[in-house]
């Protein structure tokens, strides 16, 4: 079940937060192979998950939570 609707996707690259305890990242082709990125998808999906991090870090911070 998904804590959050924020689900990041870069190419075939999934990242969402999980039960507001941490970050699930998937990434691999329909064939069940890796995922290529180029540099520039790279640097995309890194501040997206920092962007997931920044949300997570918010959650983990709300009282009564964490």
């Amino acid at each position: 079940m998904k804590s959050t609707a924020e689900v990041v996707r870069v190419k075939q690259a999934f990242a969402w937060i999980e039960e507001q305890r941490a970050i699930h990242l998937k990434a691999v082709t329909p064939a069940g192979e890796p995922v290529e990125l180029t540099a520039e998808d790279a640097r995309n999906l890194a501040g997206r998950l920092v962007h997931l991090a920044t949300i997570l870090e918010s959650l983990a911070s709300r009282p009564g939570e964490g």
